[in-house]
């Protein structure tokens, strides 16, 4: 039964991916400034001191709006920077020039103050990536688990960046994914 359940995540994956590719880097580019505006507009936003928040890839929305206007209001940001086995730290940065791929292409820092894992407070914001949601809240990740071990612990509002072509009626979830309420996850 589990190799069955391992099969539909990977059959959900695989979906995902295909609406990616239809979706092309056009459309993800401008989902990711609808997003944008959509995040700009509510309250977590507004009442966050500190925001953390992925650096996109190509295949994912654009988060440069969310980065951008993060350091203009002057709200701490931190990035991620992946440490291998499924865990990563949080950066700060000051600008989006400190950022440079590491060996898998994906935009991290360098160097930078690194938030204590105990240290985010409920002012802080994190805004998360996934591959696909479904209605109902489950977040489907590239199967690395550095989100979910992320916001197993994480005390601040999290809200999930998701294209409306890539929300699927259902996936399929274990134990350990994380969910999201429905109101929290950002569309364009």
């Amino acid at each position: 039964m589990a190799q069955a359940f391992l099969q539909d995540k990977r059959a959900a994956r695989a979906e995902a991916r295909a609406r990616l590719r239809a979706l092309g880097p056009d459309a993800l580019r401008a989902a990711g400034q609808a997003i944008a505006v959509r995040l700009f507009a509510r309250p977590e936003w507004r009442q966050a001191g500190a925001v953390f928040c992925f650096v996109s890839l190509p295949s994912e929305p654009d988060t440069t709006p969310i980065l951008r206007r993060a350091l203009a209001e002057g709200k701490r940001l931190y990035v991620p920077r992946m440490l291998g086995g499924g865990r990563m730290e949080l950066v700060e940065i000051c600008s989006l020039d400190s950022l440079r791929p590491n060996a898998f292409g994906i935009r991290e820092p360098a160097a930078g103050p690194v938030l204590e894992p105990d240290a985010p407070g409920p002012d802080m914001l994190a805004i998360v990536p996934c591959l696909a949601a479904s209605k109902d809240g489950v977040r489907l990740g590239r199967g690395g688990g550095y989100y979910d071990r992320f916001l197993a612990g994480f005390p601040g509002r999290a809200l999930l960046a998701c294209p409306g072509r890539l929300v699927f009626d259902a996936l399929p979830a274990d134990s350990w994914d994380v969910r999201f309420a429905t109101g929290d996850i950002l569309t364009d």
